[in-house]
């Protein structure tokens, strides 16, 4: 471990924190495009000793003041992360990642430097400049604010704003992180992974691997770094997560259907989207928190209503008292849960609940799995709603009712039995050659298609968290899909109506959906849509929810912008023209 002398802010290295006597301060910050390395401040520091001269005066800013205010509370030494890991070694930047929640909370303080917030500010004012601090947006951070004992907030001119301890009640406002997990009083374990999970949902990282890397230590768990790796990193976590942890919160996210509405499902017909597997692709899912029923009491018993009959000394399921198990096999997620099975539909009772409503998951048969014996599934089911007609929707969650020994569906009684079922994990693990980060695209090999999407492009949105999938590819129709989960498809479509002989139609637009995604239906405007109208008359269209005159998007989503625009390209063996999307980008 690197630390910084606070009087000299040079660096000396340390096989273990403890022995630097009289511990450290740490700081907690954002990062701006003009960090010092490590290699720098070494450079400064060697410069200086020719000089006789003292380093601290060389550094940046920010290392400079972080030693000044350290040293004033009397630490000899502090660890900032831009310049005390030598990023340059892989080995080493795995391993202080690997370490970082346990230095943050060994560390005697923690500052936590706000470079948008103004000495003086009202902190619990409605709009204040602390509110809205990208300190809090930020994915490393959500570890700074729980890891440490003890942490100063402060000012962009370096003024002390407040502790931690003092205005727990405002940071669970603005993070949804429990002021009791704030001060101490109740340990992060103690809330379930769901939850945990949720705290992450609405922060960013500038590398989609910090995604999963900034949460190994919530969840107590290490893992190799790679730089590359994608989403990819956010699943492994997840399976050391499993590994380390039975939570079936685990698998609760996605669109729920509640006990209120009638709804037609179709469990025969699989489910194209992203919540058709096991495992998220994002902590962006886990948007609402879940709790683990058996973790609410001392044991398996204590979260049942007191005994009055059989049922309520023999447990809810048929079977007897179990706790749910979860493996990692190579034919998929292995999950001793309660099943129950009813008119074609299947639910998984995952024993979790929110606001006292019990959850289970939908499963549809994985017509794939060749194991007669060991039934697998995809999560997820295909319903349309009375007032929609026949328009088909995704819904991965089920509202059971709030009573655990009278669990209903569809308005009648569940009746689970505790099975052993095997759930498809990833789109990777059915040996596909598609998946999230590289998706492949037959509206790019289809020599009949008036698209093309650049791999670049496509790139690009992946990076940016969307999930870009081919819906639809046949001679009369297709679809692409750039899906984001704040609920925006962008769909550029070839129709030809059925008629071949007839000159295809082309639109594309922005929709801004409903979470449980209608999955057949594109409907368009004519007039504002295809590419040959007016809308269209640049070759260019931009979407925005920053201008009620344009295309205006409910405020409840995150501010975003989209620019599509299309080339048109002719092909010179058939004579016909083809459109290529080739500028896109989103800012949120």
């Amino acid at each position: 471990m690197w630390l910084l002398s606070t009087d000299r802010a040079e660096l000396h290295y340390f096989a273990n924190n403890f022995e630097a006597i009289g511990g450290y301060a740490i700081l907690s910050h954002t990062w701006t495009g003009d960090e010092q390395t490590l290699q720098e401040v070494q450079a400064i520091g060697g410069q200086c000793r020719r000089d006789g001269t003292n380093p601290r005066d060389f550094v940046h800013r920010k290392v400079h003041n972080c030693c000044i205010i350290a040293e004033r509370y009397g630490y000899r030494w502090v660890w900032i992360d831009s310049c005390c890991i030598d990023k340059t070694s892989s080995s080493e930047l795995s391993e202080a990642i690997n370490s970082m929640f346990r230095w943050y909370k060994e560390a005697e303080v923690c500052f936590a430097y706000l470079t948008d917030v103004p000495s003086g500010c009202n902190l619990h004012a409605r709009r204040s400049a602390f509110r809205k601090s990208r300190w809090h947006t930020r994915g490393w951070t959500l570890q700074e604010l729980i890891a440490p004992d003890f942490i100063v907030f402060l000012s962009a001119d370096w003024d002390e704003l407040g502790n931690r301890a003092d205005i727990a009640g405002l940071l669970e406002e603005i993070t949804g992180v429990p002021a009791r997990v704030l001060t101490g009083e109740a340990p992060p374990a103690q809330y379930s992974v769901s939850i945990r999970m949720s705290w992450a949902s609405g922060r960013e990282t500038t590398r989609v691997e910090d995604e999963a890397y900034c949460l190994m230590g919530l969840f107590s768990v290490s893992m190799p770094t790679n730089y590359g790796e994608g989403k990819r990193a956010f699943i492994r976590l997840q399976y050391e997560i499993m590994e380390h942890n039975h939570d079936m919160s685990l698998f609760i996210f996605g669109y729920r259907v509640d006990q209120n509405h009638s709804f037609n499902f179709y469990p025969k017909e699989e489910l194209s989207s992203r919540w058709s597997y096991l495992l998220a692709n994002s902590p962006r899912e886990f948007d609402s928190g879940f709790e683990y029923i058996p973790d609410l009491g001392t044991n398996t018993k204590q979260p049942y209503p007191p005994p009055i009959s059989d049922s309520r000394l023999t447990g809810p399921f048929k079977g007897g008292i179990e706790l749910p198990r979860v493996a990692v096999t190579n034919y998929g997620v292995e999950l001793r849960v309660p099943i129950h099975e009813s008119n074609g539909i299947t639910i998984a009772v995952m024993l979790c609940q929110n606001n006292g409503r019990n959850i289970g998951i939908l499963l549809t048969r994985d017509s794939r799995g060749k194991d007669p014996k060991r039934p697998r599934y995809f999560t997820g089911c295909p319903f349309t709603k009375p007032d929609t007609g026949l328009a088909r929707y995704a819904a991965r969650l089920v509202d059971l009712g709030d009573d655990l020994y009278a669990l209903t569906f569809d308005r009648k009684p569940v009746k689970a039995a505790w099975r052993t079922i095997y759930v498809v994990p990833t789109p990777s693990d059915l040996d596909t050659i598609d998946s999230v980060t590289t998706p492949n695209l037959m509206i790019n090999c289809n020599p009949a298609s008036r698209f093309r999407i650049p791999r670049w492009l496509v790139t690009r949105f992946t990076t940016l968290q969307f999930e870009v999938r081919q819906v639809r590819n046949d001679e009369s129709l297709q679809v692409l899909h750039f899906f984001l989960t704040l609920g925006t498809r962008i769909s550029c479509i070839h129709h030809n109506g059925g008629h071949p002989d007839q000159p295809p139609q082309l639109w594309a637009k922005v929709d801004v959906l409903l979470p449980h995604v209608s999955i057949d239906v594109f409907t368009h405007s004519c007039s504002e849509d295809h590419i040959d109208s007016k809308s269209w008359a640049t070759r260019s269209r931009v979407y925005s929810d920053s201008t009620g005159s344009v295309d205006s998007f409910p405020e409840s989503f995150t501010t975003f912008h989209f620019l599509i625009s299309y080339t048109t390209l002719s092909n010179s063996s058939s004579g016909v023209e083809e459109s290529t999307c080739n500028e896109g980008s989103c800012q949120r």
